[in-house]
């Protein structure tokens, strides 16, 4: 997940890296608002599609780079918390989980919190009638189903999600890969120069540069210096 903050909150945005993913929501004070700056090559455009999905196209082509989609969140309950997308300023991309209204399904009532990024239903918690127990059986069975059903679901979304180059230079080996995965990018080829180590070298060259939109998985070749 990309730790983000809120737009009004930051005097420089943080760099759109794949995801819109926003941090726990934890009262009504809190921000609705989160905010991106996507970078964008001279030939591409940040459109928004509707109130759910953005894009990055080629200009000249209206190719489609990347397919942007509003986090879903929900609150302590499960209820589904609203969430929307708006773009502004050419290239700023904001996310706002509509919180401070209370829940439409429930008119109005106040959400539980804490508010976190993923997918709830409408109403919240149901009610369940069981006639017994699950055996152990039945319960590994179910936890090795909703294993397979989360790796899939990441192995598509990877899959369906555009590689959008992130920032790397003075970052350690360490924090480099882990800044290409939540960007849906791999690393590829690590060039050590003289007296660098993988441990405390940083990284002072990178091939494709900052903001380069890729396939997803795509590779990004580093060079680690002292």
């Amino acid at each position: 997940m990309v730790t983000v903050a809120a737009a009004l909150a930051e005097s420089s945005l943080p760099t759109f890296a794949g995801g819109t993913a926003f941090p726990s929501i934890k009262g009504p004070a809190d921000p609705e608002e989160f905010s991106w700056e996507v970078m964008l090559s001279g030939d591409q455009e940040l459109q928004l599609v509707d109130d759910q999905h953005a894009r990055v196209i080629y200009a000249n082509s209206g190719v489609t780079a990347v397919s942007i989609m509003a986090e879903l969140a929900h609150d302590a309950e499960g209820s589904e918390v609203p969430t929307s997308l708006n773009v502004s300023d050419g290239n700023v991309l904001t996310l706002t989980v509509h919180h401070r209204a209370g829940n439409p399904a429930r008119e109005g009532t106040p959400f539980e919190y804490p508010i976190v990024a993923g997918d709830g239903w409408k109403g919240g918690f149901e009610t369940e009638i069981v006639t017994g127990p699950k055996d152990e059986q039945e319960l590994r069975e179910e936890r090795e189903r909703r294993a397979r059903e989360e790796l899939e679901a990441e192995e598509l979304a990877r899959a369906s999600a555009g590689c959008l180059v992130p920032k790397l230079k003075g970052q350690s080996l360490r924090t480099s890969k882990r800044r290409l995965k939540e960007a849906h990018c791999t690393i590829g080829k690590v060039r050590k120069r003289k007296g660098a180590t993988a441990k405390t070298g940083k990284v002072v060259k990178q091939d494709p540069k900052p903001g380069t939109v890729l396939a997803g998985g795509a590779p990004v070749n580093l060079t680690v210096g002292e």
